[in-house]
């Protein structure tokens, strides 16, 4: 048995790591080398997300998810060294969107 043959990818430098990611999206501007999937959100809080992970410089990008655009979802990616303070800032958005329900 023979270990896979690992090719190097010579086109990376010139498509980077958005390259991975599902068309017409868009992030806050904060530069990241790595991205992980954090939850998928509604289109009414992705201006509270994306703001508020810019504030804290994270990096965040949103896009539908592939095949999804009808659910009217979006998934997150945020930058990978910053996943676990991303979470927390994702919850306080919850909480903020659960208690402006309330109140309508």
């Amino acid at each position: 048995m023979s270990a896979p043959r690992r090719e190097p990818d010579h086109g990376f430098d010139q498509r980077g790591p958005m390259f991975w990611f599902p068309p017409g999206g868009f992030d806050n501007g904060v530069p990241a080398a790595s991205w992980a999937e954090l939850a998928d959100i509604g289109a009414d809080q992705l201006a509270d997300v994306l703001f508020t992970l810019a504030e804290a410089r994270i990096a965040g990008y949103v896009a539908h998810p592939a095949g999804r655009r009808a659910t009217g979802k979006y998934r997150l990616w945020v930058d990978t060294l910053q996943y676990r303070h991303a979470e927390d800032l994702l919850m306080d958005v919850f909480r903020a969107h659960d208690h402006r329900e309330d109140d309508i």
